[in-house]
């Protein structure tokens, strides 16, 4: 999957405090710009706000609506300046800067009550003189994209249109109404043959689609005899709303024929169309989660056979530059996978793991060959991206590559680190096991089995092969064509996504981070659903 299909909107808001006096004779009269940092790092403006007249203490109205994307770094830029002559907003040349600031979306999205403040200053980042503050807040959008309507539909007595010699075979069509009045299709059942009393049982109908999440917003049922040669009859409508449809304990609607009614002021209907089992169903988005206190951790498993070649030598996928400046696959990869996580755990603890080689004991002697290792001496948690980094390259200069390639031990290590997390509705806790290789598995049978083991805890598997070797094996362990099996048993749910970061060359390192955490979404909510967890409320400063 290369883009998201799990995108939730963000409405943020802005205010300001302490803005410098910019006037003469007047107090401040301040604007907002918004800008989304671009993927070749230029900054792409999303709007600007209106004016605040004469206020060190604006507080905009202006709501920038903004796709929120957990797989990537989202970095925004705030410029403030002060409006001058007549010149609109948007020339923003025309008016004086009075600082700026940059932050990212998802540092909003795990604070308390969803708001950060940032410093102004001339430069953004450069702690240069104060220029007062702006505050950030974040609030999702209720859009009800991912509400179903579910319901049972009964009618009764509809009228036959197929004459002496056979029965109607009823389907129903749901229309909308448009801004303008007028009506499209959005849902349709399949048929009833030869039957005036059919039953159209768990209809699933998505709330935007119908209604675009307007409850009360009029919606039609119509009533169609079914014609194989497309000439489908009517057999009459129900006009109502969704509201009324979730209200209306099965009692019946009249199924009315307009062109009847209008000939005959005794006409009732055409036979009725009830209502049963009809509900509402809310599906959370992940950003429910987040916003509710759900962390993502990291656990991070390296590489260390034989295959990546001497470590000393420049040819080597572990070898490191004395420089600094040309950091390896490996490096690149934890730095851009690291980058988007980090902000979702708020301890940054992070377990670090090495397989596939000899390790350097205190005596100086070398283990035997060890497939799931904590790379660090002190312990195997690391704090932050920059521990995993000191600890990466503090182990290539203490273990001696080695092999085979074998997963099952990291896996079966990182899920039950996963599983002590303990998720509950109330500590909601999802790991993410990041695997860099160099080649192909040797277990793969047992890699499998542990796969389809760990899909019952709370895991994503994120695995980048490095380096040129055939990676094609792998893509058996991606689900995207099914469910992965082992020994006839399936996996609760698809966790593991694979890419070669050779593919991302000429993408750019933070399209890597992109295609391989899009999927995490959707699969910790699948977890969560599995469990009947549900987003807790947004977090609140304590008082």
């Amino acid at each position: 999957m290369s883009v998201s299909s799990l995108v939730d909107k963000v409405g943020v808001f802005l205010s300001a405090s302490g803005l410098p006096k910019m006037d003469v004779t007047s107090n401040t009269d301040a604007f907002a710009v918004l800008y989304l940092k671009g993927a070749t790092g230029a900054y792409i403006k999303v709007g600007e706000t209106v004016t605040v007249m004469d206020s060190r203490e604006p507080a905009w109205a202006t709501q920038f609506m903004i796709d929120y994307y957990f797989e990537t770094v989202q970095e925004f830029k705030i410029k403030v300046f002060d409006h001058d002559g007549t010149a609109p907003n948007a020339q923003e040349n025309k008016h004086e800067l009075i600082g700026e600031c940059v932050f990212k979306l998802s540092t909003v999205m795990c604070s308390p009550n969803l708001s950060v403040s940032c410093n102004l200053s001339l430069i953004a980042g450069s702690g240069a003189a104060n220029r007062g503050q702006v505050n950030i807040r974040a609030e999702q959008v209720n859009v009800n994209v991912k509400d179903e309507l579910l319901t049972d539909i009964i009618c009764s007595k509809l009228q036959n249109k197929d004459g002496w010699f056979g029965k109607s075979d009823p389907f129903l069509r749901f229309m909308r109404v448009y801004e303008d009045g007028t009506w499209g299709l959005v849902h349709e059942t399949k048929r009833v043959e030869n039957d005036l009393n059919p039953k159209f049982l768990r209809l699933s109908i998505p709330i935007v689609s119908i209604c675009n999440g307007d409850l009360d917003r009029p919606i039609r049922i119509d009533v169609w005899d079914h014609e194989d040669n497309g000439k489908h009859q009517a057999m009459g409508s129900v006009e109502c709303s969704v509201r009324q449809l979730v209200q209306s304990g099965g009692s019946p609607f009249n199924v009315v024929e307009a062109e009847k009614k209008k000939k005959d002021k005794g006409y009732v209907n055409s036979g009725t169309l009830a209502i049963a089992n009809c509900s509402i169903k809310t599906n959370p988005s992940f950003a429910d989660f987040i916003m509710g206190g759900c962390e993502v951790s990291l656990v991070v498993g390296i590489d260390f056979t034989g295959s990546n070649g001497d470590v000393t030598s420049p040819t080597s996928l572990h070898y490191q530059d004395p420089t600094g400046q040309r950091p390896n696959q490996y490096q690149q990869t934890i730095a851009s996978v690291g980058s988007v996580l980090q902000d979702y755990d708020s301890d940054h603890m992070y377990p670090v793991y090495g397989f596939g080689a000899k390790v350097k004991m205190p005596n100086g002697a070398f283990s035997p060959v060890q497939h799931c290792f904590p790379v660090f001496g002190g312990g195997v948690e690391v704090q932050g991206i920059e521990g995993i980094m000191q600890a990466y390259v503090a182990c290539v200069n203490n273990v001696a590559l080695s092999g085979p390639t074998l997963f099952t031990p990291l896996i079966d290590t990182s899920a039950q680190f996963a599983r002590a997390a303990n998720c509950t509705q109330e500590r909601q806790k999802y790991t993410v096991l990041l695997i860099i290789t160099d080649g192909e598995i040797t277990d793969m049978d047992a890699t499998k089995a542990a796969i389809v083991r760990a899909s019952t805890a709370p895991i994503s598997i994120i695995i980048i092969g490095v380096g040129g070797a055939n990676f094609s094996s792998m893509q058996e362990l991606d689900g995207d064509g099914g469910p992965l099996r082992s020994g006839g048993v399936a996996c609760e749910r698809d966790i593991v996504q694979f890419v070669s970061f050779r593919d991302f060359n000429n993408k750019g390192i933070q399209a890597l981070a992109s295609e391989v955490l899009a999927e995490v979404p959707k699969q910790c909510m699948d977890f969560m659903a599995k469990r009947n967890i549900k987003p807790n409320p947004p977090r609140l400063s304590p008082k």
